[in-house]
């Protein structure tokens, strides 16, 4: 167990602290601002594992295989918690958690046929960091409504981010058929 591990670690366990922070029936607004509050600390371990691992040479398989998911539930939470109070955003969450199940199993078919992963692409980057600043957005509206009406931003970015999550569904669906007619 390495730094960068246990910060994976603690992204896979944000659906049990979403459930705890619900079960205590706090008033909505404070509600979602722990929420956000988490959800802001746990993305920054997406970066910070990431940084880590390169820079205390401590890159592992785990972390290589684990990170991705790690993101993906702490997404998939959150859009689902959002769900909760912004049933509008349905059809972009929908439509992100089900590439995010067909990438990962993409992934793992990789793994298990050819003994090697598909390689994280950068776009895909860009996509988790529209896809935290949309969700983060979301759980901030009641914080800032005083000062600027942010659910239009907020949605937008979703959009652009499923868009960008799609097309590099595609992406990596097209990379595992490429290599898999090459090896045929």
């Amino acid at each position: 167990m390495n730094i960068p591990n246990f910060l994976t670690i603690l992204r896979l366990f944000f659906p049990i602290f979403i459930c705890f922070i619900c079960y205590l029936k706090l008033i909505p607004s404070l509600e979602k601002v722990v929420i956000l509050t988490l959800f802001i600390l746990f993305s920054l371990t997406d970066f910070l594992d990431g940084f880590l691992a390169r820079k205390l040479n401590q890159e592992s398989v785990f972390g290589k295989t684990f990170d991705p998911i790690s993101d993906k539930i702490l997404t998939s939470t959150s859009l689902i918690y959002i769900l909760t109070f912004e049933n509008i955003i349905l059809i972009p969450s929908l439509l992100i958690i089900t590439r995010e199940f067909i990438v990962s199993g993409t992934r793992e078919y990789m793994l298990r046929k050819n003994s090697k992963g598909i390689e994280v692409i950068f776009i895909s980057k860009i996509k988790t960091m529209l896809q935290f600043i949309s969700i983060s957005l979301f759980l901030a509206q009641d914080i800032l409504i005083k000062y600027l009406n942010i659910f239009n931003i907020a949605y937008i970015s979703l959009w652009i981010a499923t868009i960008l999550t799609i097309y590099t569904g595609l992406k990596y669906s097209y990379i595992t058929y490429t290599l898999n007619q090459k090896r045929n």
